[in-house]
């Protein structure tokens, strides 16, 4: 009861407040002003009416182990309708168009008024949350209503909340989930031990997504001016904190294209790139082929192009890793067969730590060993296509969660 009622006194309290730093911050004021159309949006698309499944992801990353989920689902169930929420406005304001969903909104602050009015008004039949969501006020909506609950891709730690003895208020919300698919043996066992039988192992959806992206390769016309068939390498998702392992690379001319898409692409976080950058360099917003086709760096300020641009990578950096919990899909490059670097703080990225074991990632601490890896790489062929080889075939193994979870579902829907 105390653990309810100081999470919903915070709930009310801190919204205020996030609509005041709004007025500081974009990313801040998309978080709420989106929410406002959520009510109307949902009537717009009449998600009161037929039946409609909820798939709930965070942001854009979970989205993409959504993705090949939504796929399948449509495929296996073509009457039921789709509503597709999003916490965060970098998943949402990417993906707001995506075409095989129905409905597609912010998820409304979860508060008890806000989650009662959604749950009232939509007629959901069952939902899919990704990873990690759980938002009290709604699962005990849903629960309350009697409607299923699958979470999908999820991984769980001992670390986590759920599992401590101070934890046992918060640890009450799994009790109310149908159904977990999990990533690894490590959840099964945490979530048996607190008495909660309803898992199967079924790995990360992800798998599905980059395998396909990879198979289906899109080209990239700016890409195939910039690079024309030099070597080049990618530096994806960074953040400032990467860059300090990258300076070398903004002011030494070196025998290859490097291109870099930071995680953020406001106008404040790709001038704090570009004042790092003394080399002549290009951006991908205002490419000119005559005048940026020979320059050596090109910055992507655009969002949503990571994926299609790693196919054409000699090799990759994926950011994040430089914070404690920040990095970012090492699978994206991984599938197309490529050896990939990442920063010192991998260890809670279940991926990046079966990569790194099995030899197609390297980890460095500092901008000595960055350079030292790139330069290894750029003089020996073997041992790039070895790495890239080790991660392309990991990724191959580890397709098919998408349908086990579908064929799963079709199951527990019909006992």
């Amino acid at each position: 009861m105390l653990f309810r009622f100081t999470y919903n006194i915070i709930l009310h309290l801190s919204y205020p407040i996030l609509i005041f730093l709004g007025i500081f911050s974009e990313k801040l004021s998309l978080f709420t002003s989106g929410r406002k159309e959520i009510f109307e949006r949902l009537k717009s698309k009449k998600v009161n009416e037929g039946d409609w499944v909820w798939f709930h992801v965070a942001s854009l990353g979970e989205f993409e182990q959504a993705r090949p989920l939504i796929e399948n689902y449509k495929k296996s169930f073509p009457k039921h309708k789709l509503l597709l929420t999003f916490f965060s406005p970098s998943g949402y304001e990417v993906q707001k168009h995506f075409v095989l969903t129905d409905c597609i909104c912010y998820l409304p602050w979860d508060t008890q008024k806000n989650a009662n009015r959604f749950l009232d008004f939509c007629n959901i039949k069952h939902a899919l949350f990704v990873k990690y969501e759980f938002w009290p006020n709604h699962l005990r909506g849903l629960s309350k209503r009697k409607i299923p609950v699958y979470y999908v891709s999820s991984i769980f730690r001992p670390q986590q909340l759920f599992f401590k003895k101070y934890g046992m208020e918060y640890r009450k919300l799994l009790y109310d989930v149908n159904h977990f698919f999990v990533q690894n043996e490590e959840s099964i066992s945490l979530l048996n031990s607190i008495g909660i039988r309803q898992v199967t192992l079924s790995g990360d959806t992800r798998m599905d997504r980059v395998y396909d992206l990879a198979q289906n390769r899109e080209s990239l016309d700016i890409m195939e001016k910039f690079i024309d068939h030099e070597p080049c390498f990618v530096a994806g998702s960074t953040w400032p904190e990467d860059y300090y392992l990258m300076d070398y690379f903004f002011t030494e001319p070196m025998p290859l294209k490097l291109i870099i898409a930071p995680h953020q692409v406001s106008h404040q976080a790709i001038e704090i790139l570009e004042k790092r950058i003394k080399l002549p360099y290009a951006k991908w917003s205002s490419f000119d082929e005559k005048k940026d086709a020979k320059k050596g760096i090109l910055i992507v300020d655009n969002i949503g192009l990571l994926a299609k641009i790693y196919h054409y990578a000699t090799f990759a950096y994926v950011g994040g890793g430089m914070k404690k919990k920040g990095l970012h899909n090492v699978l994206e490059p991984a599938a197309y067969g490529i050896p990939v670097i990442i920063g010192k703080n991998y260890n809670t990225f279940q991926e990046a730590v079966l990569l790194h074991r099995r030899g197609g990632i390297s980890s460095v601490k500092s901008a000595i060993e960055f350079i030292k890896t790139v330069k290894l790489w750029m003089n020996d062929e073997k041992l790039v296509r070895r790495m890239g080889e080790n991660n392309a075939q990991f990724v191959k193994e580890g397709r098919g969660a998408s349908q086990k979870i579908i064929d799963s579902i079709k199951s527990l829907l019909v006992e």
